[in-house]
Formats: C-alpha cells, structure tokens, sequence
C-alpha cells in the first residue's frame, strides 16, 4: 500500500517531480564532476608514479650530500641497487644577443630509471638507450626555450664557461606531470660537464638528487623509513613513487579543492531551490494528508510514502547528474589539461557513480527532511473545526536544518582537505547568506513604500514581492550568490593586474639577481653603477638548517600520503628544508612589523646573551614559534642560538629580497654566504644590454626577469580564471534554473489570481508587465547585492591572501547586473508565458 500510494502521487505531481529533480542534478554535477577530474589526476598518479620520480628510491637534499651521509645510503639499500646522480640549478643561458635563465638538469648515463624522454627528433630516451649528451659538449632543451631564444638544433650556446652545441629539444619529459608552468625552461646537459661550467660554487643555489633503482619486490616504505632514520637532516628529502606522486599533482589538487568549493555554492542553490519546490509541493498535500489521517492513516505510514518519495526522486536525479557531470568534463579537463603535461582522460568511473547516488539520494532526504516533520505535526481534528485550515508549512524546529548544515561543512571540509579553510568557507557562505537575507528584507520593506507609478500592475506587483517573502527571499539568495560568484574574480585579476603593473611608477625590480659571490659583489656593483644603477637592494643570504627550539631537538615530520589536509602537508614541507638566513638593521619597503621589537643595534654578546631573530609572522605559526621563544641554527657546522623578538609581515609580491629568518647583524657577516641584488626598474633595452653584460662577466650569477615572470605568473592565474568561471557559470545556471522553478511554481499556485485580474479587465500586456516587474524588481536588487558583496569578498582576498592593494573596477559589476537583470526577465516571461495565455473561462471549466 505505502509504496502503490508513494508512486501513484508522484505520477500524478510529475512537474513537481522534474522540477526536482533538475535542481538537484544541475547541482550536483559540478560536485560529481570534480570527484571525476581527481579520480583522473589520482589514476594518472598512480600509472605514472616511477616515471615521475624516474627511480624507487630519491634521496635529495638543497646542498651536496656528504661522503658519509651517502654512505649510510649505500649501507642502507640493498647491494643489488643501481645509482644515478643528478643535479638541478638555475643558470644563465646565453648567445651572442639575447641570455635567459634556465633550470639546468645535469644527467648521468643511468638517467632515467623509469619513464622516458622524448627528444623532437623523434629518440626516446630510457635508462637503456645511448644518450648522445653524455659524453659530449652538447645540450637537449624545451621547446620553449628555442623559441625565446630563437634557437635551433645545431646553433651554439653559452652556460656559464661552457659551449654547448644544441643537438635536439626534449618536447615530452615524463617526469614534468602536473608540474605548473615554473620560472624558467629545461636544458639537459651532462653531469661530468659541471666541474669545468663555474656554474657551482660555494653557496650556488642547486638540488642534488640521488636516484636508486632497487631489485624487484623490496619494501619501498620500510626502506624509506630506515633512511628518514640514518639521515637526521629535516633538509633531506626520501621519497618513493607514491609520495613523489602526490607531490607532482598537489598545485593541480590545491586548484581542484577551490573548484570545488564553488561547486558546493552550485549544490547549495540547487538544494535552495528544490526545498522550496518541495515546499510547495507538500504544502498542496497538506489538507490531503490530514484527510488520509482521519480515515485511519497512521503518521509514520504518511511520512513513509513521502520519504519513499523523496528518496525515489534521489534515484531519479542520478542519471540526469550523470549525464550533465559528461557534459561539464571535457570542458573542465580542456581548461585545466594545460597545467598538466599529459592529457587527462577524466571520465565516469564506478566511484564516481556510487558518489553521485549516495549524494543525491542523501541530498534529497535532507533537503526534504525539515518538511517531512511536519506531517507528524499535523492535526486532523482541523478539517472539522471552525477555524481555515491553513496548508502552509513554516518550520518551528530549526533544529532539522543541522543535518544539512552538517552535510554541507563536512562536504567542504573534504573539498578543500583543510578544516581550516573549509569550516572559514562555510562561515563566510553562511555570512553572505545573512547579508544577502539583511539586503533582501530591507529592499523589500523600501520597495513597498516606495510610489513609483500609480499603475495598478506596477503597484501590486511591488506589494506581491512583500506579500510572498519565503519566494521572494528564496530568488534573491539564489541570484545574488550567483551574481557574487561572477563577479569575484573580475575584481581580484583588475586587482593583481594593478599590483604586477609594470611602468615608470612601479616599484617592482626589473631584475632578480642570485647565487652572488661575497668576493664578486664589488665588482658587480661597480658594473650596475656604470649602468646608471647607484642605489641596488642587496641582501646577504647564509645558508642554515633549525637544529632545536626552545631546547627541544628540532625533528623531521613525516607526511602522510594518504587523506591529510593541506595544512599537515604545508606544516611537513616547512619543517623538511633547510632555511636561508639574513641580517639586517632596519625593515624594508616590504615589511611591516607586528609583534615585538626590531633588533636594537648591532649584536653584542658581553651585553645579551642572545642575538635578537625576526621571523615571518605565518612561517612562525607554520612551525609553532612564538614571541620570546629560542632557535638553534647549524650555520656550516657551527651552532648559532637565538631568541625570536619579532615578528613581520611580508609583501612577498613586492619582488624585494626577502627572508623568512632574520638575525640581528653582527652575528653572521661573517659566515660564508652568497648574495641577492634587487636592481630597479629600467627600459627593456636597458634591461637586456645588462642581463647580457653581467652573463658574459659572472658566469655562476643567476638572473631572473621580473616583468617575464609577472607574465608568467598572470597567463597562469588567467587560465586558473577560466576553469574557476566555469564553476561559477555553472552556479549562475543553477541560480537560474531556481528561479525559473520559483517562478512557475508561484505562477501555478496563483493562476486563480492572475486570470482574476484578467476578469476584473486587466490586459494580455498589462498582466505579463506585472510579472516582469515582480521579475525585474527582485533581480535587479539580487543581482546587484551581490555585486556589492562580491566587493567586499574580493577586498578580503586581496588583503587577507594575496596581501594586495585592492583596486576596484566598475566595469564587470554593472556589465554583470545588466546581463543577470536581462537574463532573469526572460526566464520570468517564459515561466509564465503559459499561465499569461490561459483563457479565465479554462480555469473554471477545470476546477468544476
């Protein structure tokens, strides 16, 4: 009986039922879709995990790994283990008109043990095949490289004192997946070359890598794990397959968690907009439900039916979810294929599948759950008293809510792999949901007394907003989110657009200058001083590594590669490096202090007992130092300590020297170190005859140009941009869709209305304004509060995250109130063109 009644009644409300399930699904499919794209980046992982890390086993470190720590290596592995040596630095790449830098990779003839190269001449390079580098004054670079440099196979070049003869160009390296576009492009050289290149030299910033090919069937994470134990160096990285995997893929996971969150913003409108349905629907059903409660009907059966229905309808929503989450793929994997050098084929798997069903069959009994109590609420005995019986549902126990609540901060918590993050998102959504609800019932309270037109069709239009304030504020919520979403990024690109301006105005370096020699830097000064350059930023930097805080030993943390929120894996890659450190007497242009108290003067050790250490306010919560607290440092062998009496902050966009760790001065200047030059910004003529200069004079000194790196760095956030639109376009579909559902929901329960003022002599006309002034009305004031918060967001991004100046740009927010405003007044006339047309006499004829 309960299931025939269940299904008879959703036959018979069958509109109420696609309604439903069209809200449901358009939300869901960015969810499911996004579940899709990382099960496409977790099977690539996993296929590809040796040829990214190209061996079982790496052991790395940002420094040379000592005789005798590669003796406890050795001792450690097993004997049949095959070793390869590799390095990997920044450098100069010249030709007799143009330099540029380059991420050099020096390779042995072991490299790789896994995966492949493949070279434009048409070679694959394996662990097998003769690699013509080796041996040889020769050289393979990126693609990309000939072209800035307009170089071809066969034309020489310059690396520090080396002349390289470029014999082909890597156009597919397996070991780059996932990686996002980085400073510089790729050229192989072999490694015998670096002994006789000057490239390397004491301090020279470069990675020395490891690579182990073990016998079949060892234990790769016991091995790991007996290495993290003879290697005590928190600086030395081991990693296997799996980790190296995770590592490869986490820039591309970071973006898919932030899609993800605004997929959840999809799924909230489309749960706003079926509840509301779903609410009509059953408040329709209310007077049926109690005369079903008279004849013997016991409430736990009629709760039953309908949750047989609404559980029904999860079911149904699934496939349409589906085949909305096919539609939506291909788009997102087009946009995000070109952050990853290989070509994800993201598609509906099993997983993906059983995620779909349970969220929509979950979905759908929250959303419902809150209405479904009130049937237990319902008093028959109301139908024969003298007071109307009243079908409408208003919800008493807010209590009913928390499952959804729940469900929801639970769901971003797990998008965003970060409590943190994920409960602030919740909490800022359920912020703009109050300021959206404060907006919405203000405009409507103003529009009521507001006298714009004596019209009658105008006038009751505008009271009709007041009148149905569930729907009204239903259209609004939905539509303003929308409209936020929209105009969030907008706002942010005008603001990082402004930050990277590059023009006479800017403070922004022209040029980065690394891996300085103490001895050159008279010297290079000099140079830049008959350039015109007189006042360069230069900072010293000391290579270091934490040994204790506060007495404790200072240990390695180990990552767990399993679920972990990325804040475990920022606090691990923290504590796992090395630390640069620098002194200085005063702050830069760039910082601001926060805590505490700059170094008083120049270290004297008869007067304190511990030179006074400044630390970046978030690196010091990143490894849990506070005000007051003690620091060890090996300083090359020697142990340095510390007291922290400080704390900065740091514009790190600025593109000035910056360190994480400063000591007061007179504690280091005499340590071996490297410097850092600034040099300010100049003509790209200018800038070009001095990078070509200062290549050609200082073999070993890196140069990064800024204004190519602000582009770089902007091409990136443009195309991030166009996947995180299509996930708010994706919202503002969703938006639209709840408002046309709203909006023929409420023109069917008020055709009695409506064709009552056609009887009392309203027109065709006359009657299709007054919907598309209710339309208009509502819309126009959704749209442009959330333009209006979408400021207000954005100014907190800029500040909070991106530590910008915010600047506000006009143009996108009224560009989107129109188009929104526009968009709406249409889905309003075709929701109603139906009702609109009926003829009075046809609504008589069927209610007798």
């Amino acid at each position: 009986m309960l299931l025939r009644l269940a299904f008879r009644e959703l036959c018979r409300g069958w509109r109420f039922g696609l309604f439903f399930i069209f809200n449901l699904s358009l939300g869901l499919a960015g969810f499911v879709s996004l579940e899709a794209f990382k099960g496409a980046i977790q099977s690539n992982i996993e296929k590809n995990a040796k040829a990214i890390l190209s061996a079982d086993i790496a052991v790395s470190a940002r420094r040379p790994i000592t005789e005798e720590e590669h003796k406890k290596i050795k001792a450690t592995l097993s004997p049949g283990a095959q070793e390869s040596v590799n390095y990997e630095f920044f450098a100069m790449l010249a030709t007799d008109k143009k330099s540029r830098l380059v991420m050099v990779k020096a390779i042995d003839g072991n490299y790789p043990f896994y995966g492949s190269l493949e070279l434009g001449s048409g070679a694959v390079i394996t662990q097998s095949t003769d690699k013509t580098i080796v041996g040889t004054d020769t050289a393979w670079v990126y693609p990309e490289l000939k072209a800035q440099m307009e170089l071809a196979v066969g034309d020489n070049v310059r690396l520090g004192q080396l002349n390289l003869k470029i014999t082909d160009s890597v156009e597919k390296d397996g070991t780059q997946t996932f990686r996002m576009a980085s400073l510089a492009p790729r050229i192989f050289i072999n490694q015998a070359l670096l002994a006789k290149s000057g490239l390397i030299q004491y301090g020279s910033t470069y990675s020395t890598t490891y690579l182990y090919k073990l016998p079949a069937g060892a234990d790769l994470d016991a091995i790991k794990n007996k290495l993290f134990d003879v290697l005590t160096d928190p600086a030395i990285q081991v990693e296997t397959p799996e980790s190296a995997g995770e590592a490869s893929g986490r820039q591309l996971s970071y973006l898919s968690d932030y899609l993800g969150l605004v997929a959840i913003i999809a799924l909230f409108m489309s749960v706003l907009g079926a509840s509301y349905i779903y609410r009509l629907y059953l408040s329709r059903k209310m007077k049926e439900i109690a005369v079903y409660r008279t004849l013997g009907l016991q409430s736990e059966v009629a709760i039953g039916v309908y949750i047989v229905q609404v559980l029904s309808l999860g079911l149904l929503a699934s496939p349409p979810t589906l085949a909305l989450t096919a539609g939506v793929l291909p788009l997102l994997s087009k946009l995000l294929e070109k952050f990853a050098a290989v070509e994800l084929s993201a598609t509906i798997t099993p997983f993906v599948f059983v995620i779909s069903l349970l969220m929509a069959v979950l979905g759908s009994f929250i959303v419902c759950f809150p209405f479904l109590l009130k049937i237990k609420e319902l008093k028959p005995a109301k139908l024969f008293s003298e007071e109307k019986f009243s079908a409408d549902i208003s919800i008493h126990h807010y209590w009913s809510f928390l499952p959804a609540i729940v469900l929801f901060w639970l769901l971003a918590v797990y998008q965003a792999h970060s409590w943190s993050i994920g409960s602030a998102f919740i909490g800022a959504l359920a912020g703009v949901l109050v300021l959206l609800a404060l907006i919405a019932w203000a405009g409507l309270q103003s529009l009521s007394y507001l006298k714009i037109s004596k019209r009658w069709f105008v006038k009751f239009s505008i009271l009709g907003l007041h009148r149905r304030k569930s729907a009204s504020f239903a259209v609004f919520i939905a539509v303003g989110l929308g409209s936020l979403l929209m105009n969030i990024l907008p706002q942010l690109k005008a603001t990082l657009q402004a930050e990277f301006k590059m023009d006479e105005k800017s403070k922004l370096p022209s040029l980065f200058m690394f891996d300085i020699q103490d001895e050159q830097i008279n010297h290079l000064l000099e140079t830049l001083k008959l350039q015109g350059i007189v006042n360069p930023i230069v900072s010293p930097m000391v290579r270091a590594r934490i040994l204790k805080v506060n007495e404790n030993d200072y240990e390695r943390k180990i990552e767990n590669i399993k679920f972990q929120t990325r804040e475990e894996e920022r606090d691990a890659r923290f504590r796992n490096r090395g630390v640069n450190l620098s002194y200085r007497d005063q702050l830069a242009d760039s910082e601001i202090l926060l805590e505490g108290k700059l170094f008083s003067g120049v270290f004297d050790s008869e007067k304190k007992k511990y030179p006074e250490i400044s630390l970046e306010y978030k690196y010091a919560e990143r490894i849990g130092i506070k005000l007051g607290d003690t620091m060890t440092f090996d300083v090359q062998g020697v142990e340095v300590v510390g007291q922290v009496t400080s704390l900065r902050k740091v514009k790190w966009t600025s593109f000035q020297p910056n360190f994480f760790v400063l000591l007061q001065d007179g504690v280091l200047n005499e340590a071996p170190k490297t410097l850092i030059a600034s040099i300010p910004g100049m003509s790209a003529e200018k800038k070009s005859d001095l990078q070509n200069e200062v290549t050609q004079k200082y073999a070993n000194i890196s140069i990064i140009d800024v204004a190519r790196t602000v582009e770089e760095i902007m091409s990136i956030a443009n195309q991030m941009s166009w996947s995180l639109e299509l996930m708010a376009a994706l919202a503002l579909l969703t938006g639209y869709i709840v408002l046309f559902s709203i909006t023929r929901a409420q023109l069917q329960q008020r055709r009695w209305e409506l064709n009552m003022l056609k009887i009392l002599g309203g027109s065709w006309k006359e009657v299709s304004i007054f919907i598309l002034v209710e339309s208009f009305s509502l819309t126009f004031l959704s749209a442009a509060a959330g333009a209006l918060l979408s400021l207000l967001v954005s100014y907190s991004l800029a500040y909070y995250v991106f530590e910008a100046d915010f600047r506000f740009d006009l143009f996108w927010p009224v560009i989107s109130v129109i188009s929104i405003t526009m968009v709406s007044l249409l889905i309003a006339f075709l929701a109603g063109l139906d009702i609109v047309r009926e003829k009075p006499l046809e609504i008589l004829r069927n209610e007798n």
